[in-house]
Formats: structure tokens, C-alpha cells, sequence
């Protein structure tokens, strides 16, 4: 296949581009492992799924960059990725656009719209959960009960807030930690107590998480005191670097790199992501501190796309970058109605809002836009191909193999927090609407419960899905 076959055949993956990351592997198979015109072998296509799961940021867009680079070399590496994230960028950009100039009437019935594609978030949400739950059953009775302790943990410290909100209830949450701090906890965990069962790696982990837990939740419990957090945040990352170093001496790795093209690679990514962060560095104020948080999301970004929605609620929607009614109402609803990656079109959505709210200007929202898309892409390809060449050795790390065992059930709890987001998003309609906080509760789940229903059986188109969502919500608020 010749590189404008590849790029026109990436770019049609592409635009059908639903169902997440692990549901385009086999598409992708079909058009360039099956496909006699393509030179891409099972083996090495496997061995990049494998990396790609491994790895942070958007698995189909690392596939992307993976395909073309063993066909067509550096330039293949660098356009594979972004031209099979575009469409689902374009069709974003032109609904953020449409979005962003309607008046608060219109804008409220895009809000009751927003409910239906709520609750068929919400479906494949559990889906997603009801997934990984199967698939840990299936390994062992015993892994099935460790995954409902993670889960329900998960949800202790990090929903409060949401479920008290739900309630109508006026009070703060004892923990109710942000995303980003609740998975510093869990890395702190991976790291340091790995394998390890002894007395000192059991209670020095209990103790120092519950500390930063208790310090970092919204009812801000020991914040106060004075160098306690500190002390706790640097012993929690020196620990962290010791049980990196006993896994690596323990493991005895044997790292056999080409030193010099993995060189090369990773200055191209970051021309790459610096050249396209300028405009966003010329159209806003901060910037730069809004870049490195695009940049660090997708390095978090564990469990595929939807998983993703937690950690930029905590990056944009919990640090005040976006509001939550915005992030939720609009940019969600856009971004899961339309293909390709969700953390490409989700930090492209952020930026966009960002770079508008600042000028007023649409077209300084999308070069804003453009900025945080390129972040998105790069840094996940440079995380894919940081994993890609240290393959052989780093899979064989403890904290490696416990990150990959425990981040799907992890996800499934912060993934509750995000439905219980959307939830509440839709009762605030309340306020604006004739139908009151229970009606809307109830008309949420009942819809969620018949769309998990009819995907699970029919497998219907989800366009089809999603327009007939959004014409119940219509028809449930204003009739």
C-alpha cells in the first residue's frame, strides 16, 4: 500500500471510530493486518496492542502512530496518528462552534438534549464496569471479590461529594478526594508496596495514604497543620522511587535500546507538540500551566477513553479551567456522540472553551483547541513508544503488573464518580424546567437501564441510539 492509501485509510477508520479504544483493534486488524495491500504481520501488530494497553493516553491513536511508523518510517509515526483523531475533531470543533453562539434559551434546550446523552453515557459506562467485572471473574472467584473491594473503596473516597449533592443535602464529605490525588495514592501503592506483604510496607502505606487522604479531601482535614503535607507528599514520592529501584535490581533487567532512533523519536514528538502549542501560548494567559496539565492528563490517562473523563474532571472541571455544567452539558455530550478518540476530542473541547471564554473570538477558541489536541496526541505517543522500546524489560516489573491487574477495577470506581457527575448535571435542570429532582432522577435511570438493555441485545447503530435519547429527554421535559 502506498503512503496515500495508508493516510486515506486511516483517516476512513477514523470516522467510524466508536466504541472506544479496544473496539477499533480489530478494525484496525481488518484494514492493515488482513489486508493484503499493507505489509503489517500479526505478530507485530499484537505486540503493539499489547504495548498499547500498557501504556497511558488514546490506545487507537498509539495503534495509529505504531502502523504507520513500521510501513512508512518517521513520517508515517507522525501523521497516522493525527489523521485518524481528525474527524472526530472537525465534526467537535463545528459543534463547539454551534454550541457556543446560541443565546441561554436555545442553549437550555441543547441542556435538556444533553440528558439523553447522558443516560447513554451512563450505559456504556456500566457496560465498561459490568466488563471488567466479568472479565475478573473469569480469572478467579477470588480476583472477582478483591475487584468489588477496589471498587467500592474507590467510591468511598472519592463520591462523597457527589452522592451528598444528589441527596439535596447541605454538607461536605469527610474525604470526597479529587481524581488526580486519589490515583497519586494508588501509583504511591503500585510503587512502593507492589508484591511486598511485610509489617513496615503495610503500615507505612496505610498510614501515609490515609494522611494524604485525609489532608487532600474536600473537608480539608489536617491541611492545616503545618509541614505535614509536605513531609507526607515527599516521602511518599522518595518511597516511591525506592520500590522502583528494588523492582528494577529484582527483576534484573536487561535494557537492549536503539538508543539513537528512540532519540529521534522523541524529539520529533516534542517539535511536534511545541510547534503546535504556539497558539495557544500567544491567545491565553496561562498557557503554559494549561498545556502541562493537557500533557499530564493524557500521561494518567489509564483505561481507555471513558476512563479519561475522570481525570480531566479533575485537571479542568475541579481546578476551575471549565465549569461543570460546561464540561458535562456540552463538551461530554459532543465528544461521546461523535468518532475517534475521546481524550483527543475531550482536551480539544477544554481548549476550545478556554481560548473562546478568553477572547470571544471562535477562531482563537480552535486555534486554542488545536494547541491542546496536539498535546493529546503527542504525549501519548511519546508515552506509547517510551513503553514500545523498554518493552521487553519493563514488563517484567512488579509495579508494572500491578498497575495493569488493578487499573480497570480502579477506573470502574472513579467511573461511578463521573456517572453521579452527569446525574447531577441533569437534576440541575430543575431549576429551569417543570419537572422536579425525582422525576428527572428517575426518567435518567430508567432511560440508562433500556439503553444498556437494547445495546446488549440489538447492538444498534449508537448515532441511532443517541438521536432517539435525545428525543425522549425533549419530549420528557417539555411535554
Amino acid at each position: 500500500m502506498q503512503f496515500k492509501g495508508f493516510c486515506s485509510e486511516i483517516f476512513k477508520v477514523g470516522f467510524i471510530g466508536f466504541g472506544g479504544g479496544n473496539a477499533l483493534v480489530p478494525v484496525m486488524e481488518d484494514a492493515f493486518v488482513r489486508n493484503e495491500d499493507f505489509d503489517e504481520d500479526q505478530e507485530t501488530y499484537d505486540k503493539d496492542v499489547i504495548v498499547a494497553n500498557l501504556t497511558p493516553g488514546a490506545l487507537p491513536v498509539e495503534l495509529s502512530s505504531a502502523l504507520g511508523d513500521h510501513a512508512y518510517g518517521f513520517k508515517g509515526m507522525l501523521l497516522g496518528p493525527v489523521l485518524f483523531a481528525l474527524p472526530g475533531v472537525i465534526m467537535a470543533a463545528v459543534l463547539f462552534m454551534i454550541l457556543s453562539s446560541l443565546n441561554e434559551y436555545t442553549l437550555n434546550y441543547i441542556n435538556i438534549a444533553a440528558v439523553g446523552v447522558a443516560a447513554f453515557i451512563i450505559s456504556l459506562l456500566c457496560d465498561y464496569i459490568a466488563n471488567v467485572f466479568v472479565r475478573n471473574r473469569s480469572i478467579s472467584e477470588r480476583r472477582f471479590k478483591r475487584t468489588y473491594l477496589v471498587v467500592a473503596l474507590i467510591c468511598f473516597f472519592t463520591c462523597g461529594n457527589a452522592i451528598i449533592k444528589l441527596l439535596g443535602v447541605d454538607a461536605t464529605s469527610l474525604f470526597s478526594v479529587s481524581t488526580i490525588n486519589m490515583l497519586a495514592v494508588v501509583f504511591f501503592i503500585a510503587f512502593w508496596l507492589h508484591g511486598n506483604r511485610n509489617a513496615f510496607h503495610i503500615i507505612s502505606t496505610v498510614v501515609l495514604s490515609g494522611i494524604f487522604l485525609l489532608g487532600h479531601g474536600k473537608a480539608g482535614i489536617l491541611a492545616d497543620v503545618p509541614v505535614l503535607m509536605p513531609v507526607v507528599e515527599i516521602l511518599m514520592i522518595a518511597l516511591s522511587v525506592i520500590g522502583l529501584i528494588q523492582s528494577v535490581k529484582g527483576t534484573g533487567i536487561r535494557l537492549e535500546i536503539d538508543q539513537k532512533r528512540m532519540g529521534k523519536t522523541f524529539l520529533l514528538w516534542l517539535i511536534f507538540i511545541v510547534v503546535l502549542s504556539i497558539p495557544a501560548v500567544i491567545i491565553l494567559n496561562n498557557a503554559i500551566p494549561f498545556l502541562l496539565r493537557d500533557l499530564l492528563s493524557t500521561v494518567m490517562s489509564f483505561g481507555g477513553g471513558d476512563a479519561y473523563l475522570t481525570i480531566a474532571d479533575g485537571m479542568f472541571v475541579e481546578t476551575g479551567y471549565v465549569s461543570e455544567e460546561l464540561f458535562y452539558s456540552q463538551i461530554i455530550t459532543v465528544v461521546n456522540v461523535l468518532p475517534g478518540s475521546i481524550l483527543c476530542k475531550t482536551l480539544f473541547g477544554v481548549g476550545y472553551y478556554i481560548g473562546y471564554n478568553a477572547t470571544g473570538v471562535t477562531a482563537l477558541g480552535i486555534l486554542s483547541g488545536i494547541s491542546a489536541f496536539a498535546c493529546s496526541i503527542g504525549a501519548s505517543c511519546a508515552a506509547f513508544y517510551l513503553i514500545y522500546y523498554l518493552y521487553a524489560g519493563i514488563s517484567k516489573l512488579n509495579a508494572i503488573a500491578f498497575i495493569s491487574r488493578w487499573i480497570r477495577p480502579i477506573v470502574c470506581g472513579l467511573l461511578i464518580k463521573v456517572m453521579l457527575s452527569l446525574v447531577n448535571s441533569s437534576i440541575s435542570l430543575s431549576g429551569t424546567t417543570e419537572r422536579g429532582r425525582f422525576g428527572i432522577l428517575l426518567f435518567i435511570i430508567v432511560l440508562a437501564v433500556v439503553n444498556y438493555i437494547v445495546k446488549k441485545k440489538f447492538r444498534l447503530n449508537p448515532w441511532l441510539m443517541v438521536i432517539v435519547d435525545i428525543i425522549l429527554a425533549l419530549i420528557f421535559f417539555i411535554i
